[in-house]
């Protein structure tokens, strides 16, 4: 798990520091899924606020 993290971070810096033809869509791709998980994350919470209204 450790080297996988560490995998995905060093792709990911390697495509910020020297862009080539395959890192705009890794970088679309990580801003797609911090979206998802901005969204998911605010969902959760907008949830447990209703339900907490209703109790």
């Amino acid at each position: 798990m450790q080297g996988s993290i560490e995998d995905m971070a060093y792709t990911v810096g390697g495509a910020l520091v020297s862009p080539s033809l395959g890192s705009a869509e890794l970088i679309l791709a990580l801003l797609v899924a911090c979206g998802f998980a901005f969204s998911a994350i605010q969902s959760a919470v907008a949830g447990r606020k209703d339900e907490a209204r209703w109790h």
